[in-house]
């Protein structure tokens, strides 16, 4: 057990000290969290518009990738509840709030104001978010991607930040949920 936590609480404090880092820069930048982060209550209409396209798209997605080679679900072990109980805080919620801030908050923001403007901000921000899960094989990469575009126009059309994170922390649950052991 305790070899699982020692692997375990990284997972947790990573995304959490980058979280704290994060909005810790962005009062030390004197950046507006409601207008360059994004940090504002959305129009309940649209985020919802959105949370049920993200909705469709999982369901698309999980269609057409059945039974394909590099989409298999990789089952958790049999971990004790506490690990199981940090793992979700740190996948399911940390992760997606700190990657969300990074990409769909700083990077957007930032590159949105270059040339490529806002739509090529969107699509720089989805390819990168992608390459930082290397980890999976390409058919996932792809549909990570298309995701990060999703995610980029709910930030985008909502202006908010919230939309695309409780939009992602669905995505990771749902992930968990089926990589948990019957």
């Amino acid at each position: 057990m305790f070899d699982l936590l020692l692997t375990t609480l990284p997972k947790v404090l990573l995304p959490a000290v980058g979280i704290a880092a994060m909005l810790f820069a962005a009062g030390r930048k004197r950046l507006s969290l409601t207008d360059d982060l994004g940090l504002r209550k959305p129009d309940w209409k649209i985020a919802a518009l959105f949370v049920a396209l993200w909705f469709c798209l999982i369901v698309l997605e999980e269609s057409v990738t059945k039974g394909m080679a590099g989409t298999e679900i990789k089952l958790w072990p049999s971990y004790p509840t506490l690990i199981v109980l940090l793992r979700i805080l740190a996948i399911g919620f940390l992760g997606p709030i700190a990657e969300e801030l990074v990409f769909r908050g700083f990077l957007m923001r930032i590159v949105g104001r270059t040339r490529v403007g806002i739509f090529g901000a969107i699509l720089v921000t989805a390819a990168l978010w992608s390459l930082i899960h290397f980890q999976y094989t390409p058919i996932v990469l792809i549909i990570i991607f298309i995701d990060g575009i999703t995610l980029g126009l709910a930030r985008h059309f909502t202006r908010s930040l919230y939309v695309p994170i409780v939009m992602h922390v669905l995505g990771n649950l749902f992930s968990i949920y089926q990589s948990l052991p019957p």
